[in-house]
């Protein structure tokens, strides 16, 4: 491979340190790790590799990171508002420090949170806004980087992993945290197509975009080849844990209900405004000013000379009764899914992955079986099993 330097950035995420453990213990290559949050840093830590601190909102920290280096891999995603902002500090940083390429990751997403059948490969996939903050801002910071290497300011190479799964993945660690808890919980039966990839495979696929001259310019979805379905994935996580559970199956109808519950109406809106006026704490915030806590004590001087003594315990043993009914504890009830977990398992297409085959050279490595295998490895380790 031909780099001087790699500086890897989201370094301390789940991707991002499994490729360093992978380029100080297997590549053997020579790098440097962006650091924003040093506390979240003690996985790569042990591996000796140079820790900069930096963050891509931090255009002169980028400078220091970026000496020496001529490639890049952009594994860094903060705040969804900022993907651009932040993308374009990095590009900028590069081309100034005269790198040669940038390996910027992406995602799926780019292709909207559920995208239809026909239109699941590079070719044909569209990307556009979307009205959903991750995807936004991925296909946000994914053009910038395009624009950049269609200028010719980098050589760049995008890639847009799918369900990237392993030791430390946050796709399968709630499974066994509920399994523990005693049940495994399924959307729509667990039906939905799963595009399952082991994190191993996605570090080769950044390892090829940075060696392969034909990889400029392209942007590859990097998918496992196994198709299973999210009861697949899901049960083979929860099957790690001893003991009965039982299956909480979230329709489709009883999400889409829920969720319907959740929104405001006018009259929750309505109440929430009387018992904030009503309330002692508000009242004693407003008396700080002195116009209106003038104001205040006078209307209830009035009041108090107006109303009688009956009817003002009245009031209040009201007011105790309505604010005892608000406050008293509602039963428990099923924890619904969030709506990115809905998204995801309800997608019933399969991702092509010929791009990155036939121009990275790249091919998924670990079937379905062995990724699993060395993922409840890692969790035996882990004591969560």
């Amino acid at each position: 491979m031909r780099t001087a330097r790699i500086l890897v950035t989201g370094a301390t995420g789940f991707i991002g340190s499994r490729l360093c453990e992978l380029l100080s213990l297997e590549y053997r290559l020579p790098y440097r790790a962006l650091v924003r949050d040093f506390a979240r840093a003690t996985r790569i830590a042990r591996l000796g590799a140079e820790l900069v601190a930096g963050d891509l909102a931090d255009v002169a920290s980028l400078a220091q990171a970026l000496e020496g280096c001529d490639a890049v891999v952009n594994l860094a995603h903060g705040d969804d508002r900022g993907a651009r902002k932040q993308t374009r500090n990095l590009v900028e940083a590069c081309t100034r420090a005269g790198v040669r390429r940038l390996v910027h990751i992406s995602s799926m997403a780019v292709h909207g949170p559920a995208p239809a059948a026909p239109v699941l490969t590079e070719a044909n996939a569209p990307i556009r806004r979307w009205r959903e903050a991750y995807s936004d801002a991925k296909a946000a910071g994914e053009a910038v980087v395009v624009d950049a290497g269609r200028r010719g300011a980098l050589e760049t190479v995008v890639l847009r992993p799918t369900i990237v799964y392993g030791p430390y993945s946050f796709f399968v660690t709630p499974i066994v945290h509920d399994a523990r808890a005693g049940y495994i919980s399924l959307i729509d039966g667990g039906r939905g197509v799963c595009n399952a990839v082991y994190v191993d495979d996605v570090c080769e696929a950044i390892l090829a975009a940075l060696d392969r001259d034909d990889a400029v310019g392209e942007a590859f979805l990097v998918n496992g080849d196994c198709r299973i379905t999210w009861r697949d994935f899901i049960t083979t996580f929860a099957g790690l844990v001893e003991g009965d559970k039982r299956i909480h199956d979230h329709a489709l109808d009883e999400i889409a209900a829920h969720w319907k519950r959740q929104r405001p109406r006018l009259r929750d809106n309505f109440g929430a405004t009387l018992r904030l006026a009503a309330s002692p704490e508000f009242h004693a915030q407003l008396g700080t000013i002195p116009l209106l806590g003038r104001t205040i004590r006078g209307t209830k001087e009035l009041a108090g000379r107006l109303v009688s003594p009956e009817r003002k315990l009245a009031l209040k043993s009201r007011l105790q009764r309505r604010s005892i009914a608000v406050h008293r504890p509602r039963p428990p009830t099923p924890l619904i899914p969030s709506e990115g977990r809905v998204v995801r398992e309800a997608y019933r297409s399969w991702v092509a992955n010929d791009h990155a085959k036939a121009r990275l050279r790249w091919r998924p490595a670990h079937s379905f079986e062995e990724g699993a295998k060395r993922t409840a490895d890692w969790l035996r380790f882990a004591r969560l099993i």
